[in-house]
């Protein structure tokens, strides 16, 4: 709907106006209405009306004054100029405010209408051609934005070489950086990207991505320091320029973005640094660099800032030279398994430990595989011995597809342990009754053989078990070793034998099964702070 204003010092041309023509035909809406020339100039600066209807002979201001005034302002206000008088002057003084139209008293609604239809069809040409040009410079923006977005990519992947080209395009694109100076190529990644941005849509997530790309570019327009570009939803590259003039500063730059991502957006966020090098059309050198540097946030963990010279100094070497052999791997999971299906989940969580400590300097993918077979191999193990798999971990192929996509050692160990707890609580749970039986036989076979050479093999044999198995089970059920129990219960009929006989200490010690009688005493005093002859003479 358009807006008009009705400036007349007559109140019945007013009237007569708005009763005599169909305003809402041409979809005009009379929003005001004005007594003299200052009133209406000053609705017409207030509400900005796209028609002014105005008498040219009014108090304090006539109508010409007031279409001078607005075309002074650059007011788009169309005017139509209504007159009693037929006067040359009047009309050329009309055409040179822009009137759109002149019509004398008395008044003919038909002259109204023509000039009327005359005016709306102009204004509608007008909005159509702003709209069509304002619809051309959105496209030339999203044309350049994009042709900026393309020059970007193609200097850090090294397409544009020449200096000149470069030079060019920097200038035409208005980035403030030279072709010649130093450049530091950096990148950016979420942390657990998968993770991240698990429940949001496709929307949801380009928004994450401009919401990224702002806070890093207000950063970076703060320090001067560069130029951000969105490589893809979970990458954006940032080329520090040399203006920061020392290395620190990149880092100092990189900590704040960092922070701020997960202070305002809460992201974790990780960053790679390339080295420096000299020119514009080096900068694929350093982006390639950087992203090497940001492969160790595997082993350094989330909201990482990884230089590249961090990486050749420390790592390099170490990595070359240190692996972790298949038969050790495999022994290792071999072990992890049996104190899983013990029960005895510290043991386990112990030896992971050490594992992944060790895993500090392996390769990647030697970490991801044998993260795999080890969840592999306990379902295997579970599923041999009838056990319902899914009442344990549920969802096996989705922890294993969080293992092959976690991205630092500290999620993919966090998720083992997960895995291994449910295991260990579930077999710790099911064979508990089980386990204090085979401690009870255990005892009972000690207490009638202790006397005897009695070995943890003989244990085993006779109540059909490994001797690993009854080792572990004894050792989690009573916080002591099996050959610790059978010296504490000889240490016990010792001590018997020296206070009710006169048996001497070898005696005694054969009696015991042992055949080296200073190794028995050696014991005997370890165990009770007294030698057996001291012993015997305290105990009268």
């Amino acid at each position: 709907m358009l807006t008009m204003i009705l400036a007349d010092d007559d109140y019945m041309v007013r009237d007569t106006l708005r009763a005599v023509i169909p305003w809402e035909e041409y979809g005009i809406s009379v929003i005001a209405e004005a007594e003299h020339g200052r009133k209406a100039l000053d609705l017409c600066l207030e509400l900005s009306p796209d028609i002014l209807f105005t008498d040219i002979k009014m108090p304090f201001m006539d109508g010409l004054e007031v279409a001078m005034h607005l075309k002074d302002t650059g007011s788009h206000t169309k005017i139509i100029i209504i007159s009693g008088i037929q006067d040359f002057n009047y009309a050329k003084t009309a055409l040179d405010v822009n009137a759109e139209g002149y019509i004398l008293k008395p008044i003919q609604i038909a002259d109204i209408r023509e000039v009327i239809a005359k005016v709306v069809n102009q204004i509608d040409m007008e909005r159509n051609m702003s709209r069509k040009i304002e619809t051309l410079k959105q496209q030339l923006h999203e044309n350049a934005s994009l042709l900026r977005e393309k020059f970007i990519r193609n200097v850090l992947l090294g397409v544009l070489s020449g200096k000149s080209e470069i030079e060019d395009k920097l200038a035409y694109f208005q980035i403030a950086i030279k072709p010649d100076e130093g450049v530091v190529a950096s990148v950016l990644q979420l942390d657990d990207y998968a993770s991240q941005v698990k429940y949001k849509k496709e929307a949801d997530k380009q928004l994450t991505s401009f919401a990224i790309q702002n806070v890093i570019g207000e950063i970076i327009r703060n320090y001067e320091a560069g130029i951000v570009y969105s490589v893809h939803d979970n990458e954006f590259a940032i080329i520090f320029n040399e203006k920061s003039q020392q290395y620190d500063k990149y880092i100092e730059i990189s900590e704040e973005v960092v922070n701020a991502l997960h202070k305002y957006l809460k992201i974790s966020a990780s960053m790679g640094l390339g080295n420096r090098v000299d020119g514009l059309d080096r900068a694929y050198v350093s982006y390639q660099n950087a992203h090497l540097a940001l492969q160790h946030r595997f082993y350094m963990g989330p909201r990482s800032i990884i230089r590249i010279e961090d990486i050749a100094d420390v790592w390099g070497n170490q990595r070359q030279s240190t692996g972790i052999e298949y038969h050790s791997l495999l022994e290792a999971e071999q072990q992890l398994i049996g104190f899983i299906m013990l029960g005895d989940l510290q043991g386990g969580l112990d030896l992971l430990d050490s594992l992944f400590q060790s895993f500090i300097h392996a390769d990647v993918e030697t970490i991801r595989g044998f993260c795999i077979e080890l969840i592999s191999g306990t379902y295997r193990k579970c599923f041999v011995m009838g056990e319902q798999l899914e009442t344990i971990v549920p969802n096996r192929n989705q922890l294993l597809a969080s293992i092959l996509q976690a991205d630092h050692i500290y999620a993919m160990h966090q998720l083992v342990i997960a895995s291994l707890t449910a295991f260990s609580n579930y077999f710790s749970s099911k064979y508990n009754q089980r386990h204090e039986g085979v401690v009870n036989k255990i005892k009972a076979i000690a207490e009638r053989d202790y006397s005897q050479s009695l070995t943890l093999t003989d244990i085993a044999d006779e109540i059909y078990l490994s001797v690993n198995y009854i080792c572990a089970v004894f050792k989690r059920e009573t916080g002591e070793t099996i050959n610790e129990y059978l010296t504490r219960l000889r240490v016990e009929e010792a001590k018997r034998l020296l206070r009710t006989t006169k048996l001497k200490v070898w005696e005694i010690a054969e009696t015991l099964g042992y055949e080296n009688h200073n190794y028995f005493s050696t014991l005997f005093k370890k165990q009770t702070g007294l030698k057996p002859q001291q012993y015997r003479s305290e105990q009268g």
